[in-house]
């Protein structure tokens, strides 16, 4: 191919045909950009709705008697409850990884119930502030602001039975910056770490 004749042909393109297929160049990779990110967010929605069904599935069908006291170490059944957003679990508790961190639970429906909870944030010197919130089915039921020296969250919070609903709640960690050791030159730790849940039960009581 003669190079220099394509060079002159694109030269005598008019000026508005150059345009729109530049147009329609810049179209067709927006439109590649596009299809990319819906698939990669469509499938990230598809993995963590798969991850709550199943574990809806086994805790409905493991439903236990209350109180429930979450054994969430290493190999235990309840692991099975856990969404998306965890680390691998550990002899005494389990660290969260992502933003959001869930797990689910069936319950008897039209009760106030609250659940006690127990729990320390990653904070160092670098990372000396994190915010968690405890939500269930997307409602929030307490926040706390922990530091560097106030890292340490043990408390009874109410679960009203208006947020129980039908029984099948989604209990829900809401970190606002885990980060890994390694990167806070905290540690050699690579995880991302958000809350290290320690304690997690769910009992009767009455909404406040």
């Amino acid at each position: 191919m003669d190079h220099r004749q394509t060079d002159h042909d694109l030269s005598d393109m008019p000026a508005i045909r150059r345009w729109l297929l530049l147009a329609a160049l810049v179209a067709i990779g927006c439109a590649y950009v596009g299809t990319f990110v819906f698939f990669v967010t469509h499938s990230e929605d598809f993995v963590e709705r798969r991850f709550e069904e199943d574990a809806f599935r086994y805790a409905c069908a493991h439903a236990p008697t209350m109180p429930i006291v979450f054994d969430l170490g290493p190999g235990r059944p309840d692991l099975e409850r856990l969404g998306t957003g965890w680390n691998a679990p550990e002899p005494t508790g389990i660290w969260t990884s992502d933003e959001e961190a869930s797990l689910m639970v069936c319950v008897p429906a039209g009760q106030d119930l609250s659940i006690d909870v127990a729990f320390h944030s990653f904070v160092a010197r670098r990372h000396p502030e994190v915010t968690v919130e405890l939500l269930a089915n997307a409602t929030p039921l307490a926040r706390w602001d922990t530091r560097l020296g106030r890292d340490r969250v043990a408390e009874r919070v109410p679960l009203p039975r208006a947020v129980v609903g039908d029984g099948r709640v989604k209990l829900t960690f809401r970190v606002d910056a885990p980060a890994s050791p390694l990167s806070r030159r905290a540690g050699s730790d690579r995880r991302r770490l958000g809350v290290f849940v320690s304690r997690l039960a769910i009992e009767p009581g009455e909404a406040s």
